[in-house]
């Protein structure tokens, strides 16, 4: 209280510091002060958390300050990482490599130089007991693929054009400890379930750059961290890994393998969420759902949202409760993808909720049947397009419904 007091106070202090929302913010920060007793859950949550991975001092450091900053945060996230009990019990330990490496050609461009590696002898779970990895050599963006425990160089190529050709092209250079004659192998496959028969002029490098191998590593580290009670359940946490390792920030490009890739800074943990207590909202009303609401003249020309009303409380990780009017008869808790954060704060409401006794309520009426299909319990759904509303508003109903 005493730093807000001073905040608001002191011109000099406001270059740095804002309050929004009856909260203190730091360089666009949210400002975690020591009394709140907040900093040991934040360090919780994000690195002992799948998200977070387990990862080292400077990934964790770089993940929680986008979003926080308290006074001694790279200290209390050195003295967390290092005394983690699961880190200690599972990462393996760091030295100095033996021998030189012969450094490889720099890549020019994303997705043209790959290496990759596999991690073998996993426990079998879903007919899977290996995980390709591959690597662009460039942003460090990685892919996890799941495999069975006997593969081919042939069995790979129709799997690589589903996971990685679809989405970044054929490379130009493999780098893979595999024999040349593996890798010529997967090539020739490749080209065949492309379709092609030009010759590709490709390069194979029969050793690996160091960079999958400590990948190999850390992979594995944060499975151990997660699953070393039930192995088994390894696949579970694939895609997790996956999102881990790309979001992570790395030291030998100074950023994250997401952000070198796409150019913008990769979700957070908090991304989804629209504001936090005291902030202003709007929101989002379905036309068929809340008819009792509001009586339309036009669902075309309608506004899409109304409010903005203020957001009371957090309702577990992604809803809220709002502070609507008494009249409104709508209960207040709300998905957070019907809210959108209302830009300065509004001392009145622009468009209110109105008292829905002072209109009959409105009944959709089918249009059209644009799909059907079957429910879990075996009964026949059909999707129905509404009357004077867009296709993205149409919604599964039982067929029974309209019989």
């Amino acid at each position: 209280t005493t730093l807000m007091q001073k905040a608001a106070n002191n011109p000099k202090m406001q270059q740095k510091f804002q309050i929004r929302g009856g909260l203190l913010y730091f360089k666009d920060r949210l400002f975690i002060p020591a009394e709140a007793d907040l900093i040991t859950s934040l360090l919780q949550e994000f690195h002992s958390s799948p998200v977070g991975g387990h990862s080292g001092i400077q990934a964790t450091l770089a993940r929680l300050s986008a979003t926080f900053y308290w006074p001694g945060m790279y200290k209390d996230v050195k003295q967390f990482v290092n005394a983690c009990s699961v880190c200690q019990h599972n990462k393996y330990s760091t030295q100095p490599p033996y021998g030189l490496l012969q450094p490889l050609p720099l890549p020019q461009q994303v997705w043209e130089d790959i290496s990759m590696d596999f991690i073998t002898h996993l426990p079998p779970t879903h007919n899977r007991s290996c995980i390709w990895v591959v690597v662009d050599r460039l942003t460090k963006f990685a892919h996890f693929i799941a495999l069975p425990a006997s593969f081919t160089a042939a069995s790979l190529a129709p799997i690589f054009i589903t996971e990685i050709y679809r989405l970044h092209g054929a490379p130009k250079t493999i780098v893979s400890d595999r024999d040349r004659v593996f890798v010529s192998q997967f090539w020739r496959a490749l080209f065949h379930h492309l379709g092609t028969s030009l010759a590709f002029s490709s390069s194979y490098h029969p050793q690996s750059d160091g960079q999958t191998e400590v990948l190999n590593r850390c992979l594995e580290t944060y499975l151990r961290c997660f699953v070393s009670d039930e192995p088994q359940l390894w696949l579970r946490f694939l895609a997790l890994a996956e999102f881990w390792y790309n979001t992570s920030f790395h030291s030998a490009i100074g950023m994250s393998p997401f952000e070198a890739l796409y150019g913008r800074k990769p979700p957070n943990l908090v991304h989804y969420t629209p504001g936090t207590m005291g902030h202003w909202v709007y929101l989002k009303l379905q036309p068929y759902r809340q008819h009792s609401i509001h009586q339309r003249l036009s669902h075309k020309l309608a506004k899409r949202f109304y409010g903005p009303f203020r957001i009371l409380k957090r309702i577990g990780k992604v809803a809220y409760e709002l502070d609507l009017p008494t009249a409104s008869r709508v209960h207040p808790v709300f998905h957070v993808s019907l809210l959108k954060l209302c830009k300065g704060e509004p001392t009145t409401q622009i468009t209110p909720l109105e008292d829905p006794s002072n209109y009959p309520p409105i009944v959709p009426i089918p249009e059209a049947i644009i799909n059907r299909r079957l429910a879990a319990d075996g009964n026949e759904e059909f999707l129905i397009q509404w009357k004077d509303l867009p296709l993205s508003e149409a919604t599964w109903m039982d067929k029974n419904a309209y019989q």
